[in-house]
């Protein structure tokens, strides 16, 4: 029984203040839109990040004179280095061949080379980026290298950069669930602030502290809800209708807009439970601070 009246009590508030539930389901359903636009950027982001680094190698440029035992003895010892991906020799030959098909429209720049112009390497794949100066460092000196590239100052920068918008993210979507609560809150405070009068009487025919809580919270539960749902369904409908056609008419922006089912699931469940604890949290905080039961 008391659940039924706490249910119809909570359609009663909502249908008495339809307009401010209208605002508080609207202005919860825009903050936690733009904490889905932060999510797909953080996918972004990350598939950004991984499309950068999987282009990270360190080059091991050997000498003219590397026997074939030294290049066998560094492509073992690279193997076994839980850091290393795997490791491609490349020829001298097939340097000059990248090389010529790299600048086929300058052929200025190799028609003066020889085949064995270029000097042959080692490319190393890693398993992550971070550990590039760290192999590089190995390297150095071996036996058989000459020089060691692996574009340090990038590197640098990428995880830097990494960092940052990751950083970026995780505070945009704080502030964000902070105003989310605080909007749920003010929300409850008011319509608090108009049954104050009804709220009086009922404390005085006995009502307890909770039995006059659960329909406000219930309340700004239910708008916190609604809010997410529709954000839900924005990003959702977003990413089906803008974001996978604009991965097909743009090769290059595929893999950066490439989310997998998973992902986007993973969005709206987050979505739908940060709009219910935010509805919670902002209902708490309002009786707490506005309800003197």
């Amino acid at each position: 029984m008391r659940i039924v009246y706490f249910l119809r009590e909570t359609v009663t508030n909502l249908r008495r203040n339809l307009l401010m539930t209208i605002a508080a389901v609207s202005t919860v359903a825009i903050s936690l839109l733009l904490l889905g636009g932060v999510q797909i950027l953080g996918l972004v982001v990350h598939n950004v990040t991984l499309n950068w680094e999987a282009k990270v190698e360190v080059s091991a440029f050997l000498r003219n004179d590397a026997t074939q035992g030294e290049i066998q003895d560094l492509e073992s010892r690279l193997s076994h280095m839980p850091q290393v991906q795997h490791v491609t020799y490349v020829s001298q030959r097939q340097a000059f061949e990248e090389f010529k098909q790299q600048n086929r429209d300058h052929p200025e720049f190799w028609q003066a080379l020889g085949p064995n112009s270029l000097p042959a390497s080692l490319r190393i794949k890693l398993t992550d980026a971070r550990y590039a100066p760290e192999i590089a460092l190995a390297l150095q000196g071996a036996p058989g290298v000459q020089t060691v590239k692996y574009g340090g100052d990038i590197i640098k920068r990428l995880l830097q950069v990494n960092q940052v918008l990751r950083t970026v993210t995780l505070a945009m979507s704080v502030i964000l669930l902070v105003a989310a609560a605080g909007l749920i809150a003010n929300t409850i405070r008011l319509a608090i602030y108009a049954r104050r009068e009804e709220i009086g009487i009922m404390k005085l025919v006995g009502a307890t502290n909770w039995f006059i809580r659960v329909p406000f919270m219930l309340e700004g539960l239910f708008a916190a809800l609604v809010g997410a749902l529709v954000s839900g369904g924005l990003v959702y409908a977003a990413n089906e209708l803008v974001f996978s056609h604009l991965g097909n008419a743009l090769p290059f922006l595929g893999p950066v807009f490439d989310f997998s089912t998973g992902d986007i699931v993973s969005v709206l469940v987050l979505l739908v439970a940060v709009g219910v604890l935010v509805g919670l949290l902002g209902s708490s905080l309002a009786l707490r601070r506005f309800l003197e039961v």
